[in-house]
């Protein structure tokens, strides 16, 4: 069985090398409380970022563009689904609270999970929650805001070169971001389009705008080297949407056969437990990325909101982020 696992990942990170992360269960972890891991995450992103630049100022004679820099301190914490150092260290470093914990094997947690049906000829890597900040979330998701959100940012940098306004290529981002999820990141390859992702990858093209350009970057040009001038702080891009509980996902074929009886019958009752409502109350006083805005304008304007329509056949009500808004 681990040799079948190993094989479709090798398989699945041919097809996706940039970022193809799996799906993980923030329903599984209502109920529960983790330990923050923002300080220790921080700490490894800045520490990781400044031995690069080191390198990379040891290297090169002159200095290289902010934005192909940008995309290179990306690279360097997120190849790829198998060669990732980010992703590593979130799953097996001691300063981070996971659940669930390592301990338990991946079939187990895959049948504590809504994915517990398998969903043929899906495949399903699955990722562990952990909790940044406020927000519980899976490892999963900061593959996309390294991964998806370097492309991302190509995508933006193209638009901008075009003529585009900040806004019209912003929605450029968003509208390709939708596109990946309808199609080989989601939809063909596990039958879920995830919400939560392109929030993710949304918010790692944010901070790649802000690496190293724009009023305030993290890293600069000093005396000709390339510095980390103030530290990146993933609190201010991890949002309340990277929660797949809280921003859901939407499901095809038979993933939506399984999992929606799944959480009816599972997490319907639970949604108005106190654990739940206290956290998605904290949830909500952030406020949505244009990400958030642009996915449902864009779903709204097709008339065809599944993220909407079957969270309220599970649940009776809309999912909580659109409650009052």
């Amino acid at each position: 069985m681990v040799r079948v696992s190993s094989l479709y990942l090798t398989i699945l990170g041919a097809l996706m090398p940039c970022a193809l992360a799996g799906e993980t269960d923030q329903y599984l972890a209502w109920g529960i409380t983790l330990d923050d891991s923002s300080e220790a995450m921080n700490r490894y992103i800045n520490e990781q970022t400044e031995r690069y630049l080191e390198e990379r100022n040891r290297r090169d004679a002159n200095p290289c563009a902010p934005e192909d820099l940008t995309r290179d301190v990306y690279r360097n914490l997120f190849r790829g689904l198998l060669a990732s150092k980010l992703r590593n260290w979130l799953q097996h470093s001691e300063e981070v609270d996971r659940f669930p914990e390592n301990s338990v094997s991946f079939w187990k947690y895959q049948s504590m999970s809504i994915y517990r049906r398998r969903s043929f000829p899906y495949v399903l890597p699955m990722s562990r929650t952990i909790r940044v900040g406020d927000v519980y979330c899976g490892i999963d998701k900061f593959a996309h805001f390294f991964g998806f959100g370097r492309l991302s940012y190509g995508r933006y940098l193209e638009s901008i070169e075009r003529g585009a306004t900040e806004e019209e290529a912003i929605k450029e981002v968003v509208l390709q971001s939708i596109g990946w999820e309808n199609s080989r990141v989601g939809r063909y390859v596990d039958g879920i389009f995830s919400h939560a992702d392109i929030e993710a990858s949304f918010q790692g093209f944010l901070l790649a705008r802000d690496l190293c350009t724009g009023g305030d970057p993290y890293i600069k040009l000093v005396n000709g080297k390339w510095t980390l001038v103030r530290p990146i702080d993933m609190r201010d891009y991890v949002t309340p949407n990277f929660d797949e509980s809280y921003n859901p996902c939407h499901y095809w074929a038979l993933r939506k056969h399984f999992v929606l009886p799944v959480l009816r019958e599972r997490y319907r009752d639970k949604l108005t437990s106190l654990n739940v409502q206290d956290r998605f109350a904290r949830y909500q006083t952030h406020q949505p990325s244009d990400s958030i805005r642009l996915i449902r304008e864009h779903f709204l304007s097709r008339g065809n909101d599944l993220q909407q329509e079957q969270y309220r056949a599970v649940f009776g009500v809309p999912p909580r982020q659109f409650a009052s808004r």
